[in-house]
């Protein structure tokens, strides 16, 4: 399927774990929206004393929700080192963990979102590529910097109407 014209390389010459990263947005809406756990999860980051009040051990869904993100980023961390690139080397990631953070917000929190904001990133910074390739008369350090600065622009403009989970960074504490 590779060797179709045009659609071919864009669709069916990636690495595995890119399909599996495509394959994760859906599965994160089935788990989030259809599912007892999704509940307790968006229960947790809204309101944790009335989750707490219902049942729900809000430490425990806390701490699987960062078990589950960290062993996600390692996952995206191998898709780089091994999957694109077949190297390991110190900083090789650059600064995109910002990004992944700000594409969260970008996103509205919701999977979708964020699977678009991530395409929007990925287009910008291949144009930045090819502006380099084509031999674009800017500076090359402004043409790296474009993705970032764009990144930076969607949050300082978009955030302040997106409304993130009201128990964010709060601690919990029960009882109080």
């Amino acid at each position: 399927m590779s060797q179709l014209p045009i659609i071919g390389p864009i669709f069916f010459d990636h690495d595995v774990l890119v399909y599996v990263a495509y394959l994760l947005v859906p599965i994160s809406l089935y788990v989030l929206y259809r599912t007892t756990f999704g509940l307790k999860v968006r229960a947790v980051g809204q309101n944790p004393e009335a989750a707490d009040s219902l049942g729900v051990r809000v430490n425990a869904v806390r701490y699987a929700t960062v078990i589950l993100g960290s062993a996600l980023a390692g996952l995206a961390g191998a898709s780089l080192s091994v999957g694109l690139l077949n190297i390991f080397q110190e900083n090789m990631t650059n600064g995109l963990g910002f990004i992944a953070v700000a594409l969260v917000y970008f996103g509205g929190w919701r999977p979708v979102g964020v699977l678009l904001g991530a395409l929007l990133f990925s287009t910008v910074s291949a144009f930045q590529l090819w502006m380099q390739v084509l031999g674009v008369p800017i500076p090359s350090d402004l043409a790296v910097m474009l993705p970032y600065v764009l990144t930076i622009i969607v949050l300082a403009v978009g955030v302040k109407q997106i409304r993130q989970p009201a128990a964010l960074t709060k601690p919990y504490e029960r009882g109080e």
